[in-house]
């Protein structure tokens, strides 16, 4: 070594030179490593990645899916029991959408109304109760009381509410004849101030609960309504790009359906079969996000022929049977029969559903540890019509 050289690393700390040595390594290494990475994905077990597809009517197109916008809205009364549950999903590009609001004394099962869910555990064990019983999760979640109804309300006061409708009036009269002398305080056509919304939504009338509940549909009717009219969300406090603010916005930009299900009054509270109710709120969220992690599963849903319209006729059978659709597109070419491969010995019996559900389809079981999706189903020529 040359003798200045080896006179100036003598006279110096170590880290003075080793650590510019060290960087240096990094620097050469970092091209390797994005080699390697890029390489392993490109090597995937899971399928081979060549140009990307954008024509959806191409073989090979690819998109993925985005769940549902959903939200829990919760309301509470003065004394802060529960008088309002509602579900509300957005359609696509979040114009208009559909609400279902649930009685509180709505019963789970057999067993506690979603009324006493809340008051034993509050909003959070509710919430965990109904995405475990409708089997989805929702994207977000509130609780409303009066004073924040009020502020929303305030810029479209007073609405307008006709409560002359026939279910309407026949309750009214029904619990009147019951000699309930607490009944009815809202009649007929009304002006509704902001400030009366709390007490408009909460009070109950009957022991059923269903009067509040019809004229809570009527109020998210006639609100959204008048809210369809108008051209600046900044109108609605807080954010319009995320939770309630969203949702609402959102519903007031198109059609707006309120779903209506058969209901059984019982002196222990109010029954509705829960297949009915499961079927209703999957129809308004037709792509839900899992109830918990791991509690769908992954599915890559492919057109095999070539023009279906997978997302109208196909996948709403697999969602319903325990999928979560995450890649929806063109399998890599046309003239394919049906085919359901998993990669999971656990998904076997799932994957059996899912192939009775489409009335046909050869099933493939394919071990890889590394797949995108648990599940992948091809429609094929052999299902034509049969959907």
């Amino acid at each position: 070594m040359n003798l200045r050289l080896k006179k100036f690393f003598l006279q110096k700390p170590w880290w003075m030179w080793a650590f510019p040595l060290i960087v240096l390594a990094f620097l050469v290494a970092i091209p390797l490593f994005v080699w390697n990475a890029t390489d392993a994905i490109l090597s995937s077990t899971d399928g081979d990645f060549g140009e990307v597809v954008t024509d959806p009517s191409e073989p090979g197109y690819l998109t993925y899916v985005m769940a549902t916008p959903s939200h829990l809205a919760l309301n509470v009364d003065v004394d802060g029991d529960l008088s309002m549950a509602m579900i509300i999903a957005l359609g696509p590009n979040d114009e208009g959408g559909s609400i279902l609001l649930l009685n509180p004394n709505t019963k789970l099962g057999n067993e506690m109304t979603i009324a006493s869910i809340f008051a034993s555990g509050g909003a959070e064990q509710l919430e965990r109760s109904l995405k475990d019983y409708l089997t989805i999760g929702f994207k977000s979640r509130n609780t409303m009381s009066a004073s924040i109804w009020d502020a929303y309300i305030a810029p479209v006061s007073p609405l307008s509410i006709d409560l002359n409708v026939e279910a309407y009036t026949r309750l009214a009269e029904q619990s009147l004849s019951e000699a309930n002398n607490e009944c009815c305080l809202f009649e007929g056509a009304i002006e509704l101030q902001s400030e009366n919304v709390g007490e408009y939504l909460n009070i109950s009338d009957d022991d059923s609960g269903e009067l509040r509940q019809l004229r809570q549909e009527l109020f998210w009717q006639d609100w959204i309504e008048v809210l369809s009219s108008e051209t600046d969300p900044s109108m609605l406090p807080g954010e319009i790009d995320s939770g309630f603010g969203r949702m609402v916005w959102g519903l007031s930009r198109g059609n707006l359906v309120v779903v209506q299900l058969e209901q059984l009054i019982e002196p222990s509270g109010v029954r509705i079969e829960a297949e009915v109710l499961r079927d209703a709120v999957l129809e308004m969220i037709p792509f839900p996000q899992p109830s918990s992690p791991g509690s769908r599963t992954t599915v890559r849903l492919l057109d095999g022929v070539g023009g279906l319209d997978l997302a109208r006729d196909y996948s709403a059978g697999l969602v319903r049977a325990g999928a979560q659709i995450l890649i929806i597109g063109n399998s890599p070419e046309f003239g394919k029969a049906t085919e359901l491969i998993y990669h999971d010995d656990e998904n076997a019996e799932l994957v059996r559903g899912f192939q009775e559900i489409l009335g046909g389809g050869e099933v493939f079981f394919e071990p890889l540890t590394d797949a995108a999706v648990e599940v992948t189903v091809i429609i094929g020529n052999d299902l034509i019509g049969r959907n």
